[in-house]
């Protein structure tokens, strides 16, 4: 009696195992598709580290995994970041009403830059990697308005800031507005979702 309770007892233990082990691959091998693979110094050791932008396609909203891998003087990668909140949703709402698309990501004097194109318009991130973390140095985007284009450049390291607002067809220049709000803390890319932040 006691061996056969033990046997079920062992055998219920090897199921839940064996089914969280499922589950548990089934979740890590969720970002199926590789949308980028960039390779760049981003921590001025003059070796190539590596960027990864994979995509849920099994999920209607299609998130993202970032993963960024430093290279180590073995050859080796080593991943020191990895969001799923860092890269947009491609379908926020879960149909193609309100399409994002990462447009291009690349790795520029060992700047990160994500470029986002929107529904009417595009965003573009700049981090780079210092005091042990990535970040947020520069933000633009471009949005089309009622008549007008209007576009932000903001330098988070200096804290200038250039609005503009353009005629569509003459490019003729309506509002210029030029601040300067240099932020004590700079947005982290661990941490940084590109809707949460306020410009």
């Amino acid at each position: 009696m006691m061996n056969h309770l033990k046997s079920k007892i062992l055998l219920l233990i090897v199921l839940f195992v064996g089914i969280n082990s499922i589950f548990s691959q089934e979740k890590k091998g969720s970002y199926d598709l590789v949308v980028y693979e960039i390779y760049g110094d981003l921590n001025k050791d003059n070796l190539p580290d590596m960027v990864i932008v994979r995509e849920n396609t099994s999920d209607k909203r299609r998130p993202n995994l970032l993963e960024i891998f430093f290279q180590t003087k073995n050859g080796a990668y080593q991943k020191v970041l990895s969001s799923t909140k860092a890269v947009m949703e491609r379908f926020p709402y879960g149909d193609a009403r309100t399409e994002t698309v990462l447009e291009d990501l690349q790795i520029k004097d060992g700047v990160l830059i994500f470029t986002n194109q929107l529904m009417k318009g595009n965003l573009t991130h700049k981090f780079r990697y210092q005091n042990g973390e990535f970040e947020l140095i520069g933000f633009s985007s471009n949005t089309a308005g009622a008549g007008y284009l209007e576009s932000v450049d903001y330098n988070l390291s200096t804290g200038e800031k250039i609005e503009k607002q353009s005629d569509y067809e003459t490019d003729k220049v309506l509002k210029l507005s030029k601040t300067r709000n240099k932020l004590s803390v700079l947005p982290r890319l661990k941490d940084f979702s590109p809707f949460e932040f306020t410009y």
